[in-house]
């Protein structure tokens, strides 16, 4: 009988939201390769997470791994920033700016919502697969709300097993099969060797219960994240 009561009582646990910034301190909060906050990069402004736009452009990491959930998060950007949320985070890259891995300015290797300024960042003009709400590179958005910058908006990204939602304001703008056909060869016709691969997929079907970090990434220009909660 209490076993039954368990399992019974078992799925709310999992979709407990849990808070991953309290909106005061760094808590929960480094960079990859070290467990500092590199307070040269990003700051608490107004209850925020918030990079700094003149500052080195170190991604910052959770402390905590993911491998299922749903995040919802408020974010914000500057004209002309260039932003967004990893999750899956398999590892590091290189830094753009040096071509080399700089543990001083780590910069994230995962799947990306895009958050950018569509109308000032030139990235942004070269595909609709390198705009707001796209899952960076591999898959564009559908429709999207309006999203001016400079004002808050809301996501969400829901990871179950082989199913990715990308949402924004409240509308499901993008869904992708992990294991279609479709996101395989977007992958393989990519021919930068610094973004997630095929077989990042593959690791992804063989080991079902590895679990990732989630990125806040500094592309340059101020971000700000704030209300950032997640479940299980």
């Amino acid at each position: 009988m209490t076993s039954r009561i368990l399992l019974l009582f078992l799925p709310a646990l999992c979709l407990h939201a849990q808070s991953l910034f309290d909106g005061r301190t760094t808590a929960g909060w480094q960079t990859q390769t070290r467990a500092i906050f590199p307070t040269a990069s990003w700051k608490i402004e107004n209850e925020s997470l918030c990079s700094i736009a003149t500052g080195p452009r170190a991604d910052l990491s959770t402390t905590r791994k993911f491998r299922n959930f749903e995040l919802e998060f408020d974010w914000w950007i500057e004209k002309g920033t260039n932003s967004g949320v990893k999750y899956l985070v398999f590892g590091t890259r290189p830094n753009p700016d040096s071509g080399k891995f700089d543990p001083d300015v780590p910069k994230a290797l995962g799947f990306e919502l895009q958050l950018i300024d569509d109308e000032r960042v030139p990235d942004a003009k070269v595909a609709r697969s390198h705009g707001t709400g796209a899952l960076y590179l591999f898959a564009e958005p559908g429709k999207l709300p309006p999203l001016p910058v400079e004002q808050w908006h809301r996501a969400k990204i829901v990871v179950q097993g082989r199913r990715l939602e990308h949402w924004l304001d409240g509308v499901r703008v993008l869904e992708v099969d992990l294991e279609s056909a479709a996101l395989r060869e977007a992958m393989e016709a990519q021919p930068r060797a610094d973004i997630p691969k095929p077989r990042h997929l593959d690791e992804l079907k063989q080991e079902p219960g590895k679990s990732y970090p989630l990125v806040l990434t500094h592309h340059g220009g101020k971000g700000c994240y704030r209300n950032i909660r997640i479940k299980e």
